[in-house]
């Protein structure tokens, strides 16, 4: 009966271990060193009852994404600080472990991403406009993939369907180290949302042998940089469908 009881316990100890495995192994932020989560600041307003203080705001697809990752980080890093900023009140140098919720359009810190993202890995063009809703993806080694004119279906201030965009990259921080860069965004605030929910709460979860499949790639090794879209379905702001629709990996020049 004893070694019976064991068995739950070493089966939960065992899936933890390859979860944690698994998760670092996506992830691959750095063991020590802060993570900065900038959030899109959609709104600075001034308070109605009270002092007249200025109040930046941002939107329900990004705090609902700050939601799926804080926990996931809290487990898998729990010796890592995070530092959240709204991208028009950013405190401190970007050049650490990073995570950008929402993008260019609003967000600062997503639009330098980008511009930097061309510059730096093997691509014919990426574009990502959240304002006339394009997304174009055309890499040196796969095929292209596009979203023209995208139309989210909104009825009664809801979408009834987004795609949400996952890159993750590195950059050089402090001291010429390489740390993790991810940018998590759609083009409504819902599909921000639904980006860092398929990261946090699905790709952290698939074996490194599968995900290096999806991608087209040999392995997953170390500075492994990847581009994932999903599309999905709302029911009143309530994601009730995602399903992934375009994935590849991220060669540096050179």
């Amino acid at each position: 009966m004893s070694v019976i009881g064991v068995l739950p316990v070493i089966a939960a100890v065992w899936y933890w271990v390859q979860r944690f495995g698994r998760g670092r192994h996506i992830l691959q932020f750095t063991r020590a060193s802060p993570i900065d989560l900038v959030l899109t600041t959609s709104a600075v307003t001034e308070a109605i009852h009270g002092a007249p203080a200025s109040r930046p705001l941002t939107g329900y697809g990004q705090v609902r994404a700050v939601a799926s990752c804080a926990g996931v980080l809290a487990s898998l890093y729990p010796r890592k600080d995070v530092y959240i900023h709204l991208s028009g009140f950013i405190r401190n140098r970007l050049d650490r472990d990073l995570v950008i919720l929402g993008g260019p359009a609003k967000n600062e810190a997503a639009r330098a991403m980008l511009e930097d993202l061309a510059l730096h890995h093997e691509m014919a063009d990426f574009v990502f406009d959240d304002i006339d809703d394009t997304l174009r993806i055309d890499l040196q080694n796969g095929q292209p993939f596009s979203v023209e004119s995208f139309t989210p279906g909104i009825v009664n201030g809801y979408p009834g369907r987004d795609c949400g965009l996952v890159i993750a990259t590195f950059h050089r921080g402090q001291g010429g180290r390489y740390h993790r860069r991810i940018l998590c965004a759609g083009f409504t605030t819902y599909g921000t949302y639904v980006a860092a929910e398929y990261l946090f709460g699905d790709l952290i979860k698939i074996s490194p042998r599968r995900l290096s499949n999806m991608v087209g790639s040999r392995r997953i090794g170390s500075r492994f940089a990847f581009v994932c879209v999903v599309s999905a379905r709302f029911s009143r702001g309530e994601c009730i469908e995602i399903q992934p629709m375009y994935m590849a990996e991220l060669r540096m020049r050179g």
